[in-house]
């Protein structure tokens, strides 16, 4: 099975702000899809969490998880601060619905350093 990438532009640079949801991708969510999301995320000057993730982030690293579409728009991440005045940028984002994940699970989860675009696009 082929993994589509959903994420529109995979390798911009696309700059977080603290509890605000910032839109990653332009392709809209289908309501009740369930998807898996894969981003390499760049902190610098604090720590943060995000409500996906379980423990803080206060150095750059790829992040994935499970994401269930609850609105039509478009894909976003969220961010709050735990200390400092960290800067956030997401990049090389990989957006797959959860059935291409599951079928590809052993391949993507080696993934450590991925631009997006080397794969197909929606």
């Amino acid at each position: 099975m082929m993994v589509k990438n959903l994420c529109t532009r995979p390798t911009s640079t696309i700059t977080l702000r603290a509890d605000e949801w910032v839109p990653i991708t332009t392709v809209p969510n289908v309501i009740g899809t369930e998807y898996w999301v894969s981003a390499y995320v760049n902190v610098t000057g604090g720590t943060i969490s995000m409500p996906s993730l379980s423990g803080d982030i206060s150095a750059s690293r790829r992040v994935s998880y499970p994401l269930t579409a609850v609105n039509a728009g478009p894909m976003s991440m969220y961010y709050s601060v735990v200390s400092g005045s960290p800067t956030v940028t997401v990049t090389s984002m990989l957006i797959c619905t959860w059935a291409e994940y599951q079928a590809n699970k052993a391949l993507l989860d080696q993934l450590e350093w991925f631009d997006g675009g080397t794969m197909p696009l929606a």
